[in-house]
């Protein structure tokens, strides 16, 4: 039929027209996403890169603050790399500021007013791609950057001298930004301040372009000569822009008047596809930050700037009570379930913790009052709001941080601790030395030098054969739920966690449900003598000691162990600490309950006292070891602990532990990851204890019962306190023999004396080298021991100096606090806790004589007329002063510790050198002619009387005495 058939064609021509349609919409839709796409693909090739002179530097906290706050806020400010000059900074800094994840590194300036300066901000998603940055002097810094090529893209901050530093200067500077220039690259890019105006294009160059001012300075000239010798293009001449989009600095003369003298050069124009100037980043300098947009193919990272994440403690209770802790399989299986579980529980109660603002509302509205004024048509205003801003940060910085100070001091809480929740920036590494002295820069060189330490340092040296244990199995107990609970309570919080994220807040949250489970994993991994694969991998911090900091040797390895692991960790060292204890002998006093620093500084300094009374001969050894804690073979460690009776189930759990170990080191966003063969872990509970144990060890193989002094019929040879030894002997020939037999038995596990560190002492006795091997130790009149200076004719003047220094220093982190307190007890309470213990550190052990008494004295009473603020012309006495402050009196303070720690030492009755040497008294020597020196003994002896040490063994009896003897406190 017609009309059937015509609806037939009729169908099918709309059928048609539908899928043509549908074509031509994905079609669109296609070339839609790839425009899209390669929109995207060129906009990731962009660099921005921006030069900016500060005028006010960035050395002090509110600067900075101020500019980290100013590139949060605009949120449309794009920013890769910002070179900055002026930072008028100290020191050479480089950190990483903690809420953005950006990098900052600033030079020093030059003179005494650190003029000068430059330094880079290196946005965190290019970090990663930073392969050195170095700063050569005031005025010239260089960036190399990683754009996927063979040859790195370099980037040069400057900051040129003006024509008033003359022309010898200027011409100075062009020479050393050439040499700088001569460095491989596949680009080169030259940013910074020039102080050089660039005037009409001459005929016959091709450097500078057809946009240029209207003037020609002489350092304009220097410039452009400058930039045809190097061939690198003015880039700022080759973009049109308004006369108002062109000047950079604007100066402070009557007229105001503008200039074009920040300048970016490049090898290659094609490369730079725009050069503005931006108005919008603004912290009230005379310069406008300059951006340059680089073609560059790089690879951003998005790095996720990783913060602490807080948790509503009941919330996670209720939710632990309602989780099914049970797990089964293998020892890692359950300690993922367990992990799994928490995390989950932290993702529901996680809590935001909002940062506190540093600054005011005022100041904020003041801000944004600047950013949005005309600076043309309000010059004047301009100039004072900025001054006015700039006060203002200052004091809303100084109330922040003063208040923060304070609610830590009214909590007692510690105040280096609220410091550091208050610092911004993280120190970074600069530098490192190589094997061969050689400095290295490159990132990528330091990494590469810190893997090869630490696998070197970590590698075992020594093969030592693991001993047969042949004793019988002992039944051990299952874990209770008490001993994990007791573990856990002593655990403190606020310590960074192991690589699995698991925090001592969390599990101590989890509540019983959590510790039961805990407690049957505990049990699985005694009886199974293994643990799970994830307690055997931390991370590693390396923490700077004393001296050179770009050498690797200076620098102590922690290690961030799962909370979970070292929970178990301390439940078998309560269950062994007596058993390894018992075995050590009085002459180790680290790490031991019931001893301290104290003991061995009271043996010390009354040997040394003695010696000088009776002139006895005294020879003495610091030992000092390499990485003592690192460096221990693990099959020595479990020898010793074999020989010293520990559990055989102990035994072997503790060596899985250290057996098959490895961490990970992240200096910057690489991580480096180090095989671990030997060692104890520093950051364990538990390794001082294997760490002892071991060295007891190897103490045992040696003979030296006719060696050392003679004390009441015993030998007092050495003293221990972990790795720190003094051998002690009559003679440096005796001394040399035994520092010689501790050598070979200590490397027999992998220790090893460190020739430079290790120094001898001579009292009384006649001077001769000491030797060990091929190396000469180094004898020395004094020696800071445990903390303590310690000197061969035993005066503590050395001390009290070092004292002296060490209370100041206490005292100046906190004067701000101390004056700004109004509360007396908080101001009386932060002094006696913080100053004095700096002050009068051991002083238990001293002798002290009137002019020491006075120097006490005088420092402290300066110390309180800084918090008064009251000058010595004001002629106010001591007594008012102290009627003001409430402190306690340094010397009052310094006796009362000294008489409490004499009924210490006097009560003891278990054969330590601590009571001995306190009470010998060597009737085979004679004491010389003339007036004995002051005697620890004779002063107390004149606080208490004679009988003093028999009526010390009566506690409450000598406590009542004390106090009716010490003045009020």
């Amino acid at each position: 039929m017609p009309g059937s058939e015509g609806r037939g064609r009729s169908k099918s021509a709309r059928t048609y027209q539908t899928w043509k349609g549908l074509d031509e919409q994905n079609c669109r839709i296609n070339r839609s996403a790839l425009e899209t796409e390669k929109e995207h693909k060129r906009k990731s090739n962009r660099l921005h890169v921006l030069t900016y002179n500060l005028k006010h530097g960035i050395a002090d906290l509110p600067q900075r603050s101020l500019l980290m706050e100013q590139l949060k806020t605009l949120h449309r400010f794009k920013y890769d790399i910002i070179g900055i000059c002026e930072t008028r900074a100290r020191e050479e800094q480089r950190m990483v500021w903690k809420d953005t994840g950006d990098e900052l590194i600033i030079g020093g300036g030059s003179g005494t007013h650190h003029v000068g300066g430059v330094g880079f901000i290196i946005n965190k998603k290019i970090a990663d791609k930073v392969i050195e940055v170095i700063i050569h002097s005031s005025r010239i810094a260089t960036l190399k950057l990683d754009v996927g090529k063979k040859k790195p893209l370099l980037i040069v901050q400057v900051y040129a001298p003006h024509i008033g530093h003359g022309i010898e200067e200027i011409e100075s500077f062009y020479s050393e930004l050439a040499h700088h220039l001569k460095q491989p690259a596949s680009q080169k890019l030259v940013i910074g301040d020039f102080n050089a105006q660039v005037g009409t294009r001459p005929v016959n160059t091709r450097y500078v372009g057809k946009f240029t001012g209207r003037s020609w300075s002489d350092t304009g000239e220097i410039l452009l000569d400058f930039a045809e010798h190097q061939r690198l293009y003015v880039a700022n001449s080759f973009f049109q822009k308004n006369e108002e989009k062109r000047w950079t600095y604007e100066s402070s003369n009557v007229r105001k008047t503008r200039h074009e003298i920040d300048y970016g050069l490049c090898s290659n124009i094609r490369m730079v596809e725009n050069v503005e100037v931006l108005s919008r980043l603004n912290i009230g300098s005379d310069h406008r930050p300059l951006r340059l947009t680089v073609k560059a193919d790089i690879k951003v990272n998005r790095r996720r700037v990783i913060t602490r994440r807080t948790f509503d403690t009941k919330a996670f209770e209720y939710k632990s009570e309602k989780t099914c802790w049970t797990s089964s399989g293998t020892l890692t299986q359950m300690y993922d379930g367990i992990q799994t579980k928490l995390m989950e529980i932290l993702r529901a109660t996680a809590t935001t913790k909002q940062r506190p603002k540093r600054l005011s509302e005022e100041t904020v509205k003041l801000l944004h009052k600047r950013r949005n004024m005309n600076r043309t048509e309000n010059q004047v205003e301009y100039a004072e709001l900025c001054k006015l801003i700039r006060r203002k940060m200052k004091e809303d910085h100084t109330n922040f941080r003063t208040q923060r100070l304070l609610q830590a001091a009214e909590k007692h809480k510690s105040l280096q601790k609220c410091r550091k929740e208050m610092t911004q920036q993280v120190a970074t590494m600069s530098a490192l030395l190589a094997e061969d002295g050689t400095r290295l820069t490159k990132r990528i060189d330091i990494e590469h030098r810190c893997e090869e330490f630490y696998r070197k340092l970590f590698s075992s040296k020594k093969d030592v054969p693991l001993l047969r244990d042949e004793r019988e199995e002992e039944e051990v107990p299952d874990v209770l739920q008490s001993e994990v609970r007791h573990a856990i309570s002593n655990s403190k919080n606020d310590k960074a966690p192991g690589p699995d994220g698991i925090t001592n807040e969390m599990i101590k949250a989890g509540g019983y449900p959590l510790w039961k489970a805990l407690a049957t994993l505990f049990t699985e991994c005694i009886r199974r003598e293994d643990i799970p694969d994830q307690w055997r991998k931390s991370s590693t911090i390396i923490i700077p000691k004393k001296g050179d900091r770009e050498d690797l040797k200076n620098y102590r390895p922690i290690a961030l162990l799962p909370a979970i692991y070292k929970i178990f960790t301390k439940v078998l060292m309560n269950r062994i600490v007596k058993q390894l204890d018992s075995e050590q002998p009085r002459e180790q006093a680290g790490f031991r309950s019931g001893y301290s620093t104290l003991d061995h500084l009271q043996t010390i300094n009354q040997l040394l006292e003695r010696c000088r009374e009776y002139t006895v001969p005294v020879c003495l050894i610091f030992v000092d070891f390499e990485k003592a804690f690192d460096s221990i073979e693990i099959n020595a460690v479990t020898n010793a602990l074999i020989r010293q009776n520990v559990p055989k189930k102990y035994v072997r759990v503790l060596h899985k532990i250290n057996k098959s170990c490895s961490t990970s080191i992240r200096l910057f966003y690489n991580n480096i990851d180090i095989p671990i063969s030997r060692g104890v872990r520093q950051g364990d509970t538990i390794s001082p204890k294997l760490f002892t144990a071991a060295l007891e060890d190897v103490f045992k193989n040696f003979d030296w019962s006719e060696r050392g002094v003679k004390i009441d019929g015993e030998r007092l040879h050495h003293l221990r306190f972990a790795d720190d030894i003094v051998l002690i002997a009559h003679d440096a020939c005796t001394a040399t023999k035994m520092l010689k037999e501790l050598n070979e038995s200590s490397e027999s596990v992998g220790l090893r004396i460190n020739r430079a560190k290790t120094k001898a002492m001579l009292v009384n006795c006649a001077e001769e080298e000491i030797m060990l091997e091929s190396d000469k130790i180094e004898i020395v009149d004094n020696y800071i021991y445990l903390g303590q200076q310690i000197t061969n004719d035993h005066t503590i003047e050395k001390e009290i100096r070092r004292r002296r220094c060490a209370a100041w220093s206490k005292f100046k982190n906190m004067e701000e606090i101390l004056r700004k307190t109004k509360d007396v007890n908080i101001r009386a309470h932060l002094f006696n806790t913080n100053v004095l213990p700096a002050l009068l550190y051991g002083c238990e052990t001293w002798t002290i004589r009137e002019t020491d008494k006075m120097k006490l004295l005088t420092t402290q009473r300066a110390m309180e007329r800084k918090v008064l603020q009251i000058r010595l012309r004001d002629r106010i006495r001591n007594e008012e002063i102290r009627k003001r402050t409430l402190f306690k009196d340094a010397y009052d303070d310094a006796t009362e510790r000294k008489l409490r720690w004499a009924g210490h030492v006097a009560r003891r009755h278990d054969n330590r050198w601590t009571q001995k040497v306190t009470f010998w008294c060597p009737w085979n020597y004679s004491r010389p002619q003339g007036r004995p020196p002051d005697r620890w003994r004779k002063q107390i002896e004149e606080k208490l009387g004679r009988s003093w040490q028999y009526e010390a063994n009566d506690r409450r009896e000598f406590r009542r005495k004390l106090e009716d003897l010490l003045p009020l406190n």
